[in-house]
């Protein structure tokens, strides 16, 4: 009689070092301000504050967050490029980034998908291509930050012009990867 052969261990990013799990404080200094959630949105919108208002001089008619739909989807074409990590890939990169002092960019969870979509500086996608890191480009589909809307929040509003830098999230990436025993 045959048995059944005993379950794989799995391998990869599958097992996190729980104990890289963000902190109340360390989620609480991500969230950012009320301020920090105006800023953002103005920058998801393509505009600081101090750029040229749009041509009818109206702030809000640049707005992507149109009041129909709490989602927008913000073109960050060479100004940022999104990485989708899985939840607790990302919670354990961004707190290895955070205990180093490393800055963090843009954060955003997206829950229906199980993962956390990242705001990294152009050209993220041709250093990252690891170990369930996904790049796709430069569009998001976000709320307005501040807001959450179907399954989507912001858990990280820097302060402005704050990006992840590649070779930061790939060196976060790689301090939870698998090694191989006895290789020379």
């Amino acid at each position: 009689m045959r048995t059944a052969p005993a379950p794989r261990a799995l391998t990869g990013f599958s097992r996190i070092d729980s104990a890289l799990e963000l902190t109340d404080q360390q989620l609480g200094t991500l969230k950012g301000s009320g301020a920090d959630h105006d800023l953002l949105a103005a920058w998801l919108a393509g505009s600081w504050p101090g750029e040229t208002a749009p041509d009818d001089g109206d702030v809000k008619a640049a707005s992507p967050w149109p009041t129909s739909n709490p989602l927008a989807q913000v073109d960050g074409e060479g100004r940022f490029e999104v990485v989708r990590l899985l939840t607790p890939v990302a919670s354990a990169a961004t707190a290895r980034l955070l205990q180093a002092g490393i800055p963090v960019g843009p954060v955003l969870a997206n829950h229906p998908r199980r993962c956390w979509e990242l705001l990294c500086v152009p050209g993220a996608a041709d250093e990252i291509a690891l170990y369930g890191a996904v790049c796709w480009g430069s569009t998001l589909v976000c709320p307005r930050p501040g807001r959450a809307a179907r399954g989507r929040s912001w858990l990280s509003v820097p302060p402005p012009g704050v990006l992840t830098r590649p070779a930061d999230l790939v060196a976060a990436l790689l301090a939870d990867a698998p090694t191989l025993r006895g290789v020379a």
